[in-house]
């Protein structure tokens, strides 16, 4: 039985073979968190463009393909959770992390339910989101494998 099993690739294989490379939005209202942002996704080996409103990542969006979306819940005039459902409506393979002060499980369900990968309540440590965007860009992957599989047959 073990034999069948060796060969086959496991989630700890999987997310350490994560991209290296990622274009990834950054979108929060506080200038400081967004600051914060770009420099540790940067850090990550990522490149990121940063907004500080959903008109603002909206514009983003329309110019260019990103493989994930770091949101805030709290924006001006639109609540991150309807900007997620937007987002992915437009782009459906990109993966999204919410990242946010609101430490509420009913709103956390709701963005996962929306298809975010997963809910960090901020302050969030480095390697927590460093995970987090590993995780979050290998289901990405295995989604545009998915898809280009079955365009092709």
């Amino acid at each position: 039985m073990i034999a069948l099993h060796r060969n086959r690739l496991g989630w700890q294989k999987l997310v350490s073979t994560s991209p290296a490379h990622a274009e990834l939005l950054a979108v929060d209202d506080e200038p400081d968190v967004r600051q914060t942002m770009e420099r540790l996704v940067t850090q990550f080996g990522y490149s990121v463009r940063t907004a500080a409103s959903a008109e603002e990542a909206d514009t983003w969006l329309a110019s260019k393909r990103f493989d994930a979306l770091l949101l805030d819940i709290e924006l001006p005039r639109m609540k991150g959770v309807e900007f997620l459902s937007w987002a992915l409506q437009r782009d459906p393979e990109m993966a999204v992390v919410m990242m946010t002060g609101v430490d509420d499980p009913d709103i956390a369900l709701e963005c996962l339910e929306a298809g975010a990968r997963t809910y960090l309540v901020k302050p969030v440590e480095a390697k927590f989101l460093r995970i987090a965007l590993r995780d979050a860009l290998s289901m990405r992957r295995i989604l545009v494998e998915r898809n280009d599989l079955q365009q092709r047959y």
